[in-house]
């Protein structure tokens, strides 16, 4: 490996840290936030004049990051707990669902009936509910399958990145205090979920400093095997090295393992995976151009951007009519928007370890569904206008 890539993997791991201890020492730093400060700083030193990072590089270290960071959160998962909060979650998602094939379906026909020079705009319908649903692995699925050419694909991924990034500068800041102007708050179902939480708090506490460095040694040993025992699942099932896939697999792996009390109880453990999430944003943050989103053309930016606002709207107006709490509907609307990947750095800002499981496995259900949809959206949209 050339030099400069070490020291870009270096950086990269050892700035979290820098962010950790600042935001502990620093009022103003502690409101911004861990996770919005790594994300800045890899959004300005990316898009640099002549930025010495390495993108290919950031975007393979970031998602390393990913599977092993999901784990060692769910190591400390209280799995039968959270089923308490599956039917509000279900709830949730099906309504982020219905909003973007509403959205889709509404947008596109307006573009189309009023000529506005978008090209193919049943196939860029299909694309935005799979990419809406499931994520960036589908928008490429369904345009491939519809045979979009690779320039439009190209334009409108530019501007899904564009409109996603912005979003998530408001989900790590206010969109929370927004949400509960007119969403209920999450409430905890049972004493006894408090109860546990408090327990595991006075046992994080109570445990020497010299005892925690070799616990988070035996966490990331079991969450390191986690990772590798589903890298070779996808491989076994899918042929190929497939990010839904691993997600799968480390999700299951890990909940499994969180049914077992000593790992459960692991001190820091959920701590350790926030880490992983911090050098996951700051790579990320580094890799997203603004200049190619300048470029992409202005009409198919109006549509994704009439898309995704629609979607965004007509969701929470949907939880504001069915009474579906912040947290929860926040949460769904990143399973659905950003996928699994972004699940970890959200929960940490809304301070809500309890959704984590909610958020993973909807953005696993909408990788599922979303080529399904994509597909029949476009295919009626074809139908309908002809």
């Amino acid at each position: 490996m050339p030099f400069a890539s070490i020291i870009q993997v270096l950086v990269m791991l050892a700035f979290p840290i820098l962010v950790i201890e600042i935001v502990k020492r620093n009022k103003l730093a502690g409101m911004v936030g861990p996770v919005i400060l790594c994300y800045a700083v890899g959004l300005v030193v990316g898009n640099l004049p002549d930025s010495p990072v390495n993108t290919s590089l950031s975007q393979t270290v970031s998602e390393a990051m990913v599977p092993l960071a999901i784990s060692l959160m769910l190591l400390s998962t209280r799995f039968m707990a959270w089923l308490k909060y599956a039917k509000q979650t279900a709830k949730s998602f099906a309504l982020a669902v219905v909003a973007v094939l509403i959205s889709s379906f509404a947008v596109s026909a307006y573009f189309h009936l009023q000529r506005f020079g978008v090209e193919d705009v049943w196939k860029l319908s299909g694309m935005m509910v799979g990419v809406y649903t499931g994520g960036t692995p589908n928008l490429a699925a369904i345009g491939t399958a519809l045979g979009i050419s690779n320039e439009v694909f190209i334009v409108l991924n530019a501007c899904d990145l564009m409109l996603s990034a912005l979003y998530l500068v408001l989900l790590l800041s206010v969109a929370q205090k927004v949400a509960l102007k007119f969403l209920p708050s999450f409430v905890p179902k049972e004493k006894h979920d408090r109860d546990e939480t408090f327990h595991y708090q006075r046992l994080q506490q109570m445990t020497p400093k010299r005892k925690i460095g070799l616990s988070l040694l035996s966490a990331f040993g079991i969450s390191a095997g986690i990772v590798v025992a589903s890298i070779g699942f996808a491989l076994a099932v899918t042929g190929e090295l497939s990010a839904p896939a691993v997600i799968l697999g480390v999700t299951t792996l890990s909940i499994g393992a969180s049914f077992i009390k000593k790992v459960r109880f692991l001190p820091r453990t959920y701590e350790f995976g926030e880490y992983f999430l911090l050098v996951f944003c700051m790579g990320i943050g580094s890799i997203s151009n603004f200049t190619e989103m300048l470029q992409a053309s202005p009409n198919v930016l109006l549509y994704v951007t009439c898309v995704f606002v629609g979607t965004l709207a007509l969701h929470f107006l949907l939880s504001w009519i069915f009474r579906i709490d912040a947290d929860t509907t926040l949460i769904t609307s990143v399973a659905g928007i950003f996928g699994p990947a972004f699940i970890g750095p959200v929960a940490s800002v809304l301070k809500n370890k309890d959704i984590v499981v909610s958020g993973l496995t909807t953005g696993l259900v909408g990788y599922a569904i979303a080529n399904y949809l994509g597909l029949g959206m476009a295919n009626l949209f074809h139908v309908v206008f002809p």
